[in-house]
């Protein structure tokens, strides 16, 4: 028995598909993208990857399709897992995981890379898997782009990054001469499609004893020969088939996963499969991009999949104008309407809506609830043979379990299992949230008051008002109820003729941040706050606090791209800029040249700018390799000189576009390459004086004399991690974060005026340490949950509802599962030990 899991289908939050295949014997194997938000999906759903074998991507290789893979690897490493191969069909995965080198490091784990050519078939002992690779453009699309020196090159920094032994020390891999190298040009635009064919290895017949007696073979050994399917000879020359002793073996259905990225795609797929042999295909999934049109020229080519089946095959098709937006994380939206209960103005309730596919629905009499916005592509129907019981939508909880059958016998056996109840959020209030007793909390306040209300900016008095999103408040990893950490902060300035300009700045952008946004936001209210989106601050290079950034960058470009004035500041460890330089030039050329970057170095309150390591040129990279094998002394890195005079005309520029008085960054005590920052925004044009000071922590220990005493003294607002119980000093000095004491310390040493903590262990998913913390100097202050809208004038309002926070959360409380340090997960320098649970 197989079963066919889907993990993630395009909703709000997990833009791609994602299926998971598992046998009877729990055997693993992923097939589709591994978007942001997969692995907080397989966690929401307490499904255990241990036994993960490889890993089939599909498609294209853009950030929205595999955006979640390199934490996805890192917490597949940290669990133990020794061993593990990706597949697709051309060698830029090779380039794809060597632009990860300066945040993406584990050891003992064997990370290997399996290009798979055209047609080429893979096979293990449960399944065969033959790859086809769908060229857009025959003639524009190469189908290598390294030579052998080049490929060398990425196989080698890949496996560095992923080495059998721990290192001695602490370690930063840009000062490693294997991997800070650069990598080859890339001129080619990859387009190319890769989809798979699954076949299982078939189930031999039952061996049947009495008529192996009859026919004299002796038991033992021949017996063996013979459920092996060898012939065999008696002692008196009688010749035994296999035939005669067992039961007819049995088959599995054959299974297609075909991804079309968008429709100048699809007249490649026709030509790819007009010839495909049907014969015991079961089941075809077609992961749709939002670019393919939902048309009788998509259903042209599906319908090749009818031919000779006579309407055996079945159909399972992921497009987000056909999946629901359900609610993915179900855990941390009912955290949001728990606490949106206590606070109503400070959370959107999470967004369900979405337009579907008119044509779609109707030509296959899918229901819909009624009121549902609905779009067509064309006038009539679709033309198509498939029959509407033999399509079927792709979501999380369509699960499709193949059984062995007889050929020719019976019918083959492929059971789809489908269990989702309507959704309704007056059900949920009503189960969960009335219970608790909430005063002024009602389904109609909470619920019918606040569909679809946005509580961002939405008030003449809250324009003018400094206003902070905390869309990620985790640690380490995506959790159940927390997502990895990020914070969106709307600096409104207001000008000297009265209108006021909105400036907002992301400080750290952790996996699905982008996510978030969507599920909390409209598309006319995302397009408004990244139109106003400014700045991108990246505090170090830990997964966990940028993993989103690329999206983020992605998203700011759909909506600033025709405005030939609008530039984005990007101010981040010079490392993370590499990345972004190698990532885009395979993704996104033209976003490069609206991207103003500025190393955090370069604002640093010192007048030591440390220098970057140069990287080794490509070039010499082989004499490298020569060195190592000699045993040489490990070649150290030359600097750049020129990295260390600050970019003073380019700061100057930024203060100008921002209208920045001052901004400056000290070294976090955290790891390499870590800052904490102050920014000092001016917000009058009217009065010079009316100035608005905030500072960020980013990951560190507690830095009065250079954090508290000299950059972030007298700021108007704190932004602090707080990861640990005050209990767990211990861990806290271990691991390089604080506690929540610490930070209020750190606080109450710089005299700031308000407060926020943010960035709490996942070990408490849902509540922080309210109580027995030390006395907070500033005005006000609050505890930053996933998805909070609070006015800066409003901070303290959260201290009211304290007293009922471990109410809201008793029934999370008797659920939860016993936790366990998860501290370094996405942390490359704090190397943890593996667990060995599994």
């Amino acid at each position: 028995m197989f079963t066919f899991i889907p993990i993630t289908h395009p909703t709000s939050d997990t833009k791609q598909p994602l299926l998971l295949l598992q046998s009877a014997h729990g055997e693993k194997y992923f097939f589709g993208k591994i978007g942001e938000g997969s692995q907080r999906s397989l966690t929401e759903n307490k499904i255990r990857i241990s036994k993960l074998r490889d890993i089939f991507l599909t498609g294209e290789l853009n950030w929205s399709d595999i955006g979640g893979l390199p934490g996805m690897i890192l917490t597949i490493a940290d669990q133990g897992k020794s061993n593990l191969v990706l597949h697709y069909g051309h060698d830029i995965l090779d380039y794809i995981v060597s632009t990860w080198r300066y945040f993406v490091f584990r050891f003992g784990i064997d990370l290997r890379d399996h290009i798979m050519k055209d047609k080429e078939v893979y096979k293990d002992n449960v399944i065969t898997v033959k790859s086809f690779n769908v060229l857009k453009n025959e003639e524009n699309c190469k189908s290598e782009v390294f030579d052998s020196f080049q490929k060398g090159v990425l196989d080698s920094i890949v496996s560095k990054m992923f080495p059998k032994h721990e290192p001695t020390g602490r370690y930063d891999p840009s000062s490693d001469p294997h991997l800070n190298v650069e990598l080859p040009d890339l001129s080619a635009k990859i387009e190319i499609s890769t989809n798979y064919e699954i076949s299982f290895n078939p189930v031999r017949g039952k061996f049947k004893l009495e008529e192996a007696v009859k026919l004299g073979v002796p038991r033992g050994p021949l017996f063996a020969k013979l459920t092996k399917g060898q012939k065999i000879t008696l002692d008196n020359g009688t010749v035994v088939t296999p035939e005669q002793v067992l039961e007819r073996e049995r088959h599995f259905a054959k299974v297609l996963v075909l991804d079309i990225p968008d429709d100048a795609y699809l007249s490649a797929f026709v030509e790819k499969f007009k010839e495909y042999d049907c014969a015991d295909l079961g089941m075809v999934y077609y992961f749709l991009g939002d670019d393919v049109t939902i048309n009788d020229d998509l259903f042209k080519f599906i319908d090749i999949f009818e031919k000779n089946n006579y309407g055996k095959v079945n159909h399972m098709v992921s497009h987000s104008k056909i999946s629901p937006n359900t609610i993915t994380f179900f855990g941390s939206a009912l955290t949001t309407l728990k606490l949106k209960a206590l606070q109503v103005n400070n959370y959107n309730l999470p967004r369900t809506d979405r337009v579907f596919s008119k044509d779609f629905y109707e030509s296959f009499d899918k229901p819909l609830a009624k009121g549902t916005s609905m779009c067509e592509s064309q006038e009539t129907p679709l033309n198509t043979a498939i029959q509407k019981d033999n399509i079927h939508i792709f979501a999380q909880n369509k699960t499709v379990t193949f059984e062995p059958f007889h050929r020719d016998e019976e019918p083959m056996r492929c059971e789809i299992n489908s269990d989702l109840s309507a959704f309704s959020w007056e059900k949920i209030f009503e189960d969960h949230v009335q219970p608790l007793g909430f005063p002024l909390a009602s389904v109609e306040t909470v619920i019918n008051d606040q569909l679809h209300v946005n509580n961002f900016n939405n008030t003449t008095e809250k324009k003018r008002h400094v206003e902070i999103i905390t869309l990620g408040t985790g640690s380490a990893l995506p959790s159940k109820y927390r997502n990895v950490v990020s914070t969106l902060v709307k600096l409104p300035y207001i000008h000297v003729d009265g209108n006021i300009e909105n400036r907002n700045i992301m400080l750290d952008a952790g996996e699905n941040t982008l996510g978030t946004m969507h599920r909390m936001f409209s598309q006319l209210a995302v397009k408004s706050i990244f139109q106003d989106l400014k700045m991108i601050y990246l505090s170090h290079l830990h997964a966990d606090h940028h993993l989103g950034i690329i999206s983020i960058l992605n998203e700011w470009y759909k909506y600033n791209k025709d405005d030939e004035m609008s530039y984005i500041y990007v101010i981040t460890p010079w490392q993370y800029n590499k990345f972004i330089n190698e990532w885009l030039v395979l993704e996104n050329k033209e976003l490069l040249r609206k991207i103003k970057y500025i190393s955090c170095e370069h604002f640093i309150d010192d007048h030591f700018v440390r220098m970057q390591t140069q990287a080794v040129p490509l070039e010499e990279f082989n004499e490298i390799i020569q060195e190592n094998s000699n045993h040489e002394v490990k070649r150290k890195l030359d600097l750049d000189g020129d990295s260390s005079y600050r970019d003073v005309d380019l700061i100057t520029q930024m203060y100008e576009d921002l209208s920045i008085e001052f901004m400056q960054t000290c070294r976090a005590i955290h790891c390499d390459w870590a800052y904490s920052s102050s920014i000092i925004f001016q917000m009058d044009g009217n009065n010079d004086h009316n100035t608005f000071k905030v500072s960020y922590s980013g990951d560190t220990r507690p830095n009065i004399e250079n954090f508290s005493h000299e950059i972030g003294h007298n700021s108007d607002l704190l932004i602090h991690e707080a990861t640990l119980e005050n209990q767990l000093a211990e861990d806290a000095i271990k691991k390089r974060h604080c506690t929540i004491n610490e930070a209020i310390s750190v606080s109450n040493e710089m005299n700031a005026r308000k407060l926020i903590l943010t960035h709490f262990s996942q070990r408490y998913p849902k509540l922080p340490q309210l109580d027995n913390n030390i006395d907070v100097k500033a005005k006000e202050f609050c505890f930053a949950f996933d998805s909070m809208i609070v006015d800066y004038e409003k901070i303290g309002e959260q201290q009211h509802v304290f007293p009922l926070l471990n109410k809201a959360f008793a029934e999370e409380k008797e659920q939860e599962d016993d936790s366990e340090d998860v501290e370094s997960i996405q942390d490359p320098e704090i190397i943890v030990k593996k667990h060995k649970k599994n």
